[in-house]
C-alpha cells in the first residue's frame, strides 16, 4: 500500500458559468471533455480556518480522470494520483 499524494496547485481556465473549461497541467493545456460529478465540502465553519471547497470530477483530454477543487479564495488544486 502507498500513501496518496496531497493536493497540488492547478491552473484552470473557467467557462462562462465559472466551471472548469480547460486545465493547464505540466505545461500542457487539456480541454475538459466532461464534468462527471461535482460537490461542495463545507466543514470546520466554527473555527478560524474553515474549509469551503467546490470539487469537480473531470474527464480531460485524452480521456484522463482528474479530481480538482476550487477553494473559497478562488485557488484551484488537483488531487495527485
Amino acid at each position: 500500500m502507498r500513501a496518496l499524494g496531497g493536493p497540488r496547485p492547478l491552473r484552470v481556465v473557467t467557462g462562462p458559468g465559472g466551471g472548469p473549461h480547460a486545465v493547464i497541467d505540466a505545461g500542457r493545456r487539456r480541454l475538459v471533455v466532461a464534468v462527471r460529478d461535482e460537490w461542495l465540502v463545507q466543514d470546520r465553519w466554527w473555527t478560524d480556518d474553515p474549509v469551503d471547497r467546490h470539487y469537480y470530477e473531470l474527464l480531460v483530454e485524452p480521456g484522463r480522470a482528474l479530481v480538482a477543487y476550487r477553494e473559497r479564495d478562488g485557488a484551484w488544486y488537483a488531487h495527485a494520483p
